[in-house]
């Protein structure tokens, strides 16, 4: 049976702007689809990419192939700094050095030192919401990105007069996971990657002689069987905590603000209403800050009915799959009292994401402060344009 072909309209701004009437089709005609513009074999429904988050028939190596080939920009030699900060990611490792590298990683990311960091997030979010003009502000720029970047300089010991740098480093890199990548955007992100590659090496060096309590530290000591992380590999996991700690933070708060007003939902004492665990993960099941991501099958295989040859590429439609309405009743409104709050955002199996722990914590303290207001949007805010980091370029609103 073949594969039904599609042109995928990512590129499509009334699609960035609401992808999901879109989604629901393509899950009712079939279970697969394959995007002429990719290549890719893209899986629709929930069940499906359940399956492919655990099953170890699919892999997430080689970042190379699986992120640049079939973009403009793709010839690799240009982007040597980018493949470095991607050689030793979790997200893109597999069998015995993931699992290694992760147990190292793990023993240094303990959700008991996550924990200490709620007093720093309480204070930096009430902080932020005093200062600001409560009357018209961004909520992106003036309130989620200081924010969140200033739990993840915590976390890592970086010095606060880093964070604006960690901020751009941060926004021109994640550019390189989107569908299609412009030429100038690789570029920038190779410079960028440059720049974030010498200065976190240097600043290994300095806290190996002056450890402290802060995850670079821990990263740079920890041992296991002998074991210890290369410099390499602590640089890898730092852009990773950082790309995905902060982009991933930030947008949700952003789309979750917006989504609660295009609902007609209140947001002041929201928290003293629902749970506010349960807040999170219904507004991250109803529009996921990451969309898709890609994966590499390892040997001939079928799925849903459907035959995927080895080393052809497909991606996992996440936020589709959040949508499936064969999973969730009415999966297009926002319940939080659902009793199914399983969603695939925070992916699966081996590769379930290390940083669910301090991303919910964050979300947590945010929210718990954001929803002493009401909060209105002053403005219909535009989304960046990008389909796979899902996010606005600002959000105007009063409290």
């Amino acid at each position: 049976m073949k594969i039904p072909e599609i042109n995928f309209p990512n590129n499509d701004k009334n699609f960035i702007h609401d992808p999901y009437p879109y989604l629901s089709d393509l899950r009712e005609a079939s279970p697969l689809h394959i995007d002429t513009n990719s290549n890719l074999t893209l899986i629709p429904r929930f069940d499906d990419v359940k399956h492919v988050q655990t099953s170890k028939l699919f892999s997430s190596s080689d970042p190379k192939d699986i992120m640049m080939s079939d973009k403009e920009g793709s010839d690799k030699d240009n982007y040597e700094y980018f493949w470095r900060t991607e050689e030793f990611s979790l997200l893109n490792l597999e069998g015995q050095l993931h699992g290694d590298l992760r147990g190292l990683v793990a023993k240094a990311f303990l959700n008991r030192q996550v924990q200490e960091l709620r007093p720093f997030m309480e204070k930096k979010s009430k902080e932020l919401l005093n200062t600001l003009n409560k009357d018209r502000f961004d909520l992106l720029k003036d309130y989620a990105q200081p924010y969140s970047i200033s739990v993840i300089g915590e976390l890592l010991g970086v010095p606060e007069d880093q964070y604006d740098n960690f901020l751009y480093w941060s926004n021109c890199i994640v550019k390189m996971y989107d569908l299609n990548v412009s030429s100038d955007d690789a570029l920038e992100a190779e410079q960028a990657a440059k720049e974030f590659y010498y200065y976190i090496s240097n600043l290994i060096d300095e806290k190996k002689l002056q450890p402290k309590n802060d995850m670079i530290s821990r990263l740079s000591q920890v041992t296991e069987n002998n074991q210890k992380l290369t410099k390499d590999q602590i640089i890898c996991t730092v852009i990773l905590l950082l790309n995905a700690g902060h982009e991933a933070t930030v947008n949700t708060i952003g789309n979750s603000i917006v989504a609660l007003n295009r609902n007609n939902i209140k947001t002041k004492n929201l928290n003293q209403k629902f749970d506010v665990k349960d807040i999170i993960e219904e507004l991250i099941r109803w529009d996921s800050p990451l969309q898709f991501f890609q994966r590499w099958v390892l040997e001939d295989t079928e799925l849903a009915g459907y035959k995927l040859e080895k080393n052809s590429k497909i991606a996992i439609l996440l936020g589709s799959a959040n949508r499936d309405r064969k999973v969730y009743n009415s999966p297009e409104k926002i319940n939080f009292e659902r009793k199914n709050l399983n969603h695939t955002s925070f992916g699966g199996g081996v590769h379930f994401c290390l940083g669910a722990h301090l991303a919910r914590l964050e979300l947590e303290v945010s929210f718990g402060n954001l929803f002493q207001h009401e909060i209105d949007l002053l403005d219909d805010p535009e989304r960046t344009g990008a389909f796979g980091i899902r996010g606005f370029k600002k959000i105007l609103v009063r409290i």
